[in-house]
C-alpha cells in the first residue's frame, strides 16, 4: 500500500540536510512519516542529533497489516503497544513511506441519505477494509465516510430502512455484511434554551415534547459541549440522542425523565447516574465510538471475542465454563469439546475482579434450555463473583470496548451505576495509547508482550505453554478464607442463587465446581475441618449442584504457574481430565448422557 499525500512539511525537509545549523549547535535530522491510510500514529515527526536513535509507535488501521518502510536499516516490530518504527544511527534528514498490505475483505457502506466526504457519488457504497482478526468485525466510526446537514449518524443497520439488525458505530457484526447510515434528524433548535459560553453553545433548557430527542450538534451555530442541571427535568421524551461533540452533562441534567433508550459517543467526558436521576424506565444504552480503542489485544479484549463464539453458537447445545482468569487459565476446553461430542464449548473467562453479574446476564442471552453452565467462583473476588451487588463497574466497559452494542445488551433497570462506571472508563481512557481494533489478543501473551503462535484457542483458552513451578511457594500469598463465616449466606448465597435461579427456570444447567488455589495461600482459620464444614454449607444452600470436592481444588504450587491460581500447562491437564469425570457423573444423573 503505497501512501497518497505528503505532510505540507515533508518534501521541504528533504531539502534539509543534517549539519545546517550555527556554529557551536549539534546538525539536527528531522524524519517525518508520510501520511497514508493505512496506519494513525500520534507523533509524525521527530528530531535528533546526527547519530542518534528514533523511535515512531504505529497502530494499523483495521484492514491493513505494515510490512516494512522504504528507510534503509529501519527496524518495525510489534510492541505491547502497537507497532514500533526505529531508525538506528540517523544520518540525515528524510521522509518515510510506511509500506502495508491491504485485506481482500471489505464492508460496503451506503451513505442513505447522506453524501460522501470523498464527494463520490452518495448511491454508491464506500468499501472499507477489514482485518479478520476476530470471528466478527469492527465497523467504521462513521464521521470519515459520511455527512448530512440537521442530522446525526446514530448507528448502522443491514437494512436501508433500519428494521435490519442495528450496529453501533466501531462495534462488531458478521463479515459479509452490507451496512446503511442511520440518520436521526435534530430537534428543532427553537425548542432549546442555551447560552454562550467562550464559542460554545450551553443548553439550559428545554420546552419541546419530541418522543424522540435529538440534541444537536450545533446551536446558533455553536458546537454544543455542555447540558446544565434541571435542563431536560421531567422531559416525556423515550428516546435521547446526544451529540458527539457533547462533553458534559450535569447531574439532574436529564431527571425524572420518561427516556427508556439512551444513546452517546465515548467521546463524552463527565456523565453519571445522577445525570439521569429518577428515570426509572431508561432500559437501554447504546454508545458508539468516536475515540480510537485503547484495550485491544489485552486481556479484557478477550471478551468481546469470546461472546463472538458465544454467539454463533447461539442455536447450538453448548457448555459454558465461567469465573474468571482461572478459568481463562484452566481448562483445556479441546478435551471437553471432544470428550462431549454433543456440546460445544466456550470458555467465558476473563477477569475476577469486575462484577460477574452484567457478564452472566449476557451469557445468558446466547444460551437455550438443554445448555450448561459451569461455574468455578474465585473466592479471593467472592463479593463480584457471588454476584452481591448489580453495580457495573469501569472494568466492565474495558471488556466491551471491541464491541460496546454488549451494553445495549444489559437491561438498565436491573443494574446501577451504569453511566457512572462509563464515565470512570472514559477518564481512564483518555490516558492511553490509542490501539486498532485489528489487534488480537491472541497476538499477545499475558503479559502484553507479541508472541509468534496464538496465545488463545479457539474455545478461549490461554493455550501458551506454561512450566510448573519449581517449588510450591506462594506468588503474591494473599491468605484467602475457607471457612463458612467467610460467606454468609444473605450477603453471597442468596444473591447468587437469584442469579442460577434465572437460568435454571430458562433450562439452562448450572453447575458448581471449585476453581484452583495454591493450597498454601489459604488463611489460618481454614483448617481441614472448616473447610470440610464450608463445603457441605454450600452444598446444602446454594440451589446448583457441586460436582467437585473443595479439597481437590487447592493444589500443590509445582502445579500453578506466575500467581497462586493459574494452573500451568500440566496443571491445567490434570484439573480437566478430573472436572470432565465429574461433569459426565452429573449429567448423566441430570440425563443428559447416556450411562
Amino acid at each position: 500500500m503505497k501512501a497518497t499525500r505528503l505532510l505540507p512539511l515533508a518534501a521541504a525537509l528533504l531539502l534539509t540536510a543534517c549539519g545546517a545549523v550555527p556554529v557551536g549547535e549539534e546538525p539536527v535530522c528531522r524524519l517525518v512519516l508520510e501520511q497514508s491510510e493505512s496506519y494513525t500514529t500520534q507523533q509524525s515527526q521527530v528530531e535528533t542529533t546526527v547519530g542518534g536513535q528514533v523511535e515512531f509507535l504505529l497502530s494499523p488501521q483495521d484492514g491493513y497489516t505494515l510490512t516494512g518502510t522504504d528507510y534503509p536499516g529501519a527496524q518495525l516490530t510489534r510492541s505491547a503497544e502497537g507497532w514500533l518504527l526505529t531508525l538506528d544511527d540517523v544520518r540525515y534528514s528524510a521522509v518515510i513511506r510506511i509500506e502495508a498490505s491491504k485485506s481482500d475483505w471489505s464492508l460496503p457502506y451506503y451513505a442513505n441519505g447522506g453524501q460522501r466526504l470523498d464527494g463520490a457519488d452518495a448511491n454508491e457504497p464506500v468499501r472499507l477494509p477489514v482485518t479478520q482478526s476476530h470471528l466478527r468485525v469492527n465497523t467504521a466510526l462513521g464521521s470519515e465516510l459520511f455527512s448530512r446537514p440537521g442530522y446525526t449518524l446514530e448507528s448502522w443497520n443491514t437494512r436501508p430502512d433500519g428494521s435490519g439488525q442495528r450496529v453501533g458505530l466501531g462495534s462488531r457484526t458478521e463479515p459479509d455484511t452490507t451496512l446503511y447510515a442511520q440518520w436521526a434528524a435534530w430537534t428543532p433548535e427553537e425548542q432549546f434554551q442555551w447560552t454562550e459560553q467562550n464559542g460554545e453553545a450551553v443548553i439550559t433548557g428545554y420546552t419541546g415534547s419530541e418522543e424522540c430527542l435529538v440534541v444537536p450538534r450545533q446551536l446558533g451555530g455553536m458546537p454544543v459541549v455542555s447540558i446544565k442541571g434541571e435542563a431536560f427535568r421531567n422531559a416525556n421524551c423515550t428516546r435521547v440522542i446526544l451529540p458527539d461533540s457533547l462533553r458534559t452533562v450535569e447531574v439532574d441534567a436529564f431527571a425524572d425523565c420518561a427516556v427508556e433508550q439512551l444513546t452517546l459517543f465515548d467521546n463524552i467526558q463527565t456523565i453519571t447516574d445522577h445525570s439521569f436521576s429518577g428515570c426509572t424506565a431508561l432500559t437501554t444504552l447504546y454508545v458508539n465510538a468516536r475515540e480510537a480503542p485503547v484495550y485491544s489485544g489485552s486481556y479484557y479484549d478477550t471478551f468481546a471475542d469470546k461472546f463472538d463464539r458465544l454467539l454463533s453458537l447461539k442455536d447450538s447445545k453448548k457448555l459454558v465454563l465461567f469465573s474468571g482468569s482461572s478459568t481463562r487459565f484452566g481448562y483445556d476446553s479441546a478435551l471437553l469439546d471432544r470428550e462431549l461430542e454433543d456440546y460445544d464449548v466456550v470458555n467465558m473467562g476473563v477477569f475476577a475482579y469486575t462484577n460477574a453479574y452484567p457478564q452472566l446476564m449476557l451469557i445468558q442471552s446466547c444460551m437455550q434450555e438443554g445448555d450448561i453452565l459451569l461455574v468455578a467462583p474465585e473466592f479471593d473476588a467472592a463479593k463480584r463473583q457471588f454476584c452481591t451487588t448489580n453495580e457495573l463497574d469501569e472494568d466492565f466497559f474495558c471488556m466491551v470496548e471491541s464491541n460496546y452494542d454488549l451494553a445495549a445488551g444489559l437491561d438498565l433497570r436491573r443494574c446501577s451505576g451504569t453511566l457512572s462506571a462509563l464515565q470512570s472508563y472514559l477518564q481512564t481512557k483518555a490516558g492511553l495509547t490509542p490501539r486498532s481494533y485489528s489487534i488480537s489478543p491472541s497476538d499477545y501473551d499475558e503479559d502484553g508482550q507479541p508472541v509468534d503462535t496464538p496465545s488463545y484457542s479457539e474455545y478461549g483458552d490461554y493455550i501458551l505453554y506454561r512450566p510448573n513451578a519449581e517449588t510450591d511457594d506462594p506468588v503474591y500469598g494473599l491468605k484467602v478464607g475457607y471457612t463458612v463465616e467467610d460467606f454468609p449466606q444473605w450477603l453471597y448465597i442468596d444473591p447468587a442463587n437469584q442469579v442460577y435461579r434465572q437460568f435454571q427456570q430458562a433450562g439452562i444447567y448450572v453447575y458448581m465446581t471449585y476453581s484452583p488455589r495454591n493450597r498454601l495461600c489459604i488463611s489460618d482459620e481454614s483448617t481441614p475441618e472448616a473447610r470440610q464444614e464450608l463445603d457441605a454449607y454450600f452444598r446444602r444452600t446454594l440451589v446448583i449442584p457441586i460436582i467437585s470436592q473443595l479439597e481437590d481444588s487447592l493444589v500443590p504450587g509445582q502445579y500453578l504457574y506466575g500467581t497462586d491460581n493459574h494452573l500451568s500447562t500440566e496443571g491445567v491437564e490434570l484439573r480437566t481430565r478430573q472436572v470432565l469425570e465429574e461433569l459426565k457423573t452429573q449429567m448423566s444423573r441430570d440425563g443428559l448422557l447416556q450411562s
